[in-house]
């Protein structure tokens, strides 16, 4: 039965996938319990869903996807923010707001993208976690690093 379980680890893809969901496990634990302190619970969501226009207009555009996912993410905290200090909206409506509106449109994007390109985007929205490459556990090392240092 314990052979049965231990078995796929022989393998290096399920090491590396392993590895980054209990990395990534450990940093969304951390984040998520500074956020319901903040009393921000539905920041981590909103971010989360505001980034896909940024992926897809990287992907258009041909750069790097994970910076046009930060740059989006940026661009959609700034929003929270000016409608939260500019409006007399909560800090949720606000975030609801500014994520359903980014979300709409990175559907829209991948939509026309998968038009042009018969290319399927929705890997974007579920991911496949063995697929992680040893650059990719380097990174999400890095980024868990400045997370808990901080």
């Amino acid at each position: 039965m314990l052979e049965s379980l231990i078995e796929p680890l022989q393998y290096s893809f399920m090491q590396r996938s392993l590895l980054v969901a209990v990395i990534i496990g450990v940093i969304c634990a951390v984040i998520g319990s500074y956020l319901m302190v903040q009393r921000l619970a539905l920041l981590g969501d909103a971010i989360s869903h505001s980034v896909l226009p940024g992926l897809a207009i990287a992907f258009i555009v041909g750069a790097n996807i994970f910076i046009g996912a930060f740059i989006a993410g940026v661009i959609s905290t700034v929003f929270i923010n000016i409608i939260r200090t500019r409006s007399p909206l909560k800090e949720d409506a606000a975030m609801g707001i500014v994520f359903s509106a980014f979300f709409a449109l990175g559907i829209t994007l991948i939509t026309v993208i998968q038009k042009d390109n018969k290319i399927d985007l929705n890997h974007f929205l579920f991911g496949n976690i063995l697929g992680v490459t040893a650059g990719d556990v380097r990174d999400t090392l890095i980024i868990a690093a400045v997370v808990l240092l901080e």
